[in-house]
């Protein structure tokens, strides 16, 4: 009898956790400026990833489109059991969502772009893609020739792969 209490404590446990992601990632969805980028587990100053009492802190990277690139940051992070715990249903994942794109400071992703269809570490990529990406940091890949803002910062950046 008591592993059957528990089975069923378990299973609305996963149950709350599901709707509360689902709920989150489809107001994310519907929302004209932001995107998860996708998860991550953040490194903390020293270079290790950031722990918790229960192991590994997992964030979603949110992209806020209203935001340059750059210096301030465009991008957030935001704790999966956070999300967990605030997000019962979708007026409230309307409103944490107006929280996080007001109130929490943006993070700047150092190292990790976009050139192959998906976010990778730019220190895994060969000559050929750090070349790709001087390319169109240099405007020759863009339909336009306007460059982008903080564009010289980029192209140090660049440089020093």
């Amino acid at each position: 009898m008591v592993a059957t209490g528990t089975l069923k404590e378990n299973t609305s446990i996963t149950e709350r956790i599901e709707k509360g992601l689902t709920v989150f990632v489809e107001a994310i969805e519907l929302s004209s400026n932001l995107e998860i980028i996708g998860t991550a587990f953040p490194n903390k100053d020293n270079g290790k990833p950031a722990r918790s009492a229960g192991g590994c802190e997992e964030v979603f990277v949110i992209r806020n489109y209203n935001k340059a690139e750059g210096i301030e940051g465009a991008y957030v992070e935001v704790l999966i059991s956070e999300i967990v715990q605030k997000v019962v249903n979708f007026d409230k994942a309307q409103e944490y969502l107006r929280v996080i794109q007001n109130d929490r400071p943006s993070i700047v992703l150092n190292g990790i772009t976009r050139i192959v269809g998906y976010y990778s570490r730019v220190n895994n990529w060969n000559k050929s893609k750090v070349g790709e990406l001087r390319d169109r940091a240099n405007g020759r890949y863009g339909l336009t020739e306007e460059k982008p803002l903080f564009q010289e910062d980029r192209l140090k950046m660049i440089d020093s792969l």
